[in-house]
């Protein structure tokens, strides 16, 4: 309970000290698929506002603070056998800072700083639980071997270079990675957008996007993982009773549609994401965010 109290404080002060810019609430569900296994849902409230705006070079820096939580379950989520198990039961709660400098709408950089904690404290299997009774009117799941309780510290990065083909469409190659006591990968991601939003990936702050317009998004992205805490287990225990041999390189395809006006943005976008782990049942995972932002 200290836990949850500690986030739910940094972020309370983090929001009411600063005037508001945009509010983002962005949900992640499989269940759009008729599924629910392996990266099953995660939810994320962000604030965040525009610093600075240098007018001479054409410069914008962004500030933002998120909130989230993430959820894990393998596909056959009421078994309590290990051996029926493709995929371990897994929740992250995490408070994330991050920073961004656009420049000319035509590259950026993307600073982040991240605290979490996994386990009961990520109140994971609380959250699934309550709403697979009380919405979907189905039993709680059975969180056999679940992964434990461990507080966990990352830092991240993402360069993006906006690539000019026509009025309404270019090319956007971006690079991004993590080191994270939680997940350590690096990333390829090599995008195309059309419309009349800005020029770049849909992942980074939504007031560039505080006026009139549209978009269509669509990448692929390769990436190499080298730690995967909600498949192997912490760096450095073994407290996991469950775990998995993680494949370290996999594949993303990933498409959205967006519009935009001076007072809202809503965003949709759909992933297909392969093999977390060779053990797992179904070849590949599909999953839909809603991106919801209110400027100010």
């Amino acid at each position: 309970m200290r836990s949850q109290a500690f986030f739910l404080f940094l972020y309370w002060l983090c929001f009411t000290g600063w005037s508001q810019s945009q509010l983002t609430l962005s949900v992640d569900n499989d269940l759009y698929f008729k599924t629910d296994y392996y990266y099953s849902s995660g939810l994320f409230l962000s604030h965040g506002k525009e610093i600075q705006k240098d007018s001479s070079r054409l410069e914008r820096h962004f500030s933002e603070w998120k909130l989230g939580q993430m959820i894990y379950n393998p596909s056959k989520r009421y078994a309590t056998e290990l051996e029926s198990l493709d995929y371990p039961f897994s929740g992250y709660l995490f408070l994330r800072h991050q920073k961004e400098k656009i420049i000319l709408n035509k590259r950026g950089y993307q600073y982040t700083i991240e605290l979490g904690v996994s386990g009961d404290a990520s109140l994971a299997k609380a959250a699934q639980n309550l709403y697979h009774e009380w919405i979907l009117n189905l039993p709680p799941l059975s969180w056999t071997a679940a992964m434990p309780q461990q507080f966990h510290l990352g830092v991240g990065g993402n360069y993006f270079q906006s690539l000019a083909l026509g009025d309404y469409l270019a090319l956007v190659p971006d690079v991004l990675g993590t080191l994270s006591t939680y997940q350590t990968r690096a990333a390829l991601r090599l995008g195309l957008v059309v419309g009349s939003t800005a020029k770049i990936p849909f992942d980074f702050s939504p007031l560039l996007n505080a006026q009139k317009g549209w978009g269509l998004y669509v990448a692929w992205q390769q990436e190499y993982v080298a730690h995967d805490f909600p498949l192997e287990g912490g760096l450095f225990n073994d407290a996991a009773v469950f775990t998995m041999q993680p494949n370290r390189g996999r594949d993303r395809l990933e498409c959205g549609a967006v519009v935009h006006n001076r007072d809202w943005k809503i965003q949709a976008s759909y992933y297909s994401s392969s093999q977390d782990t060779p053990g797992q049942r179904h070849p590949r995972h599909k999953y839909l965010n809603i991106q919801i932002s209110r400027f100010f």
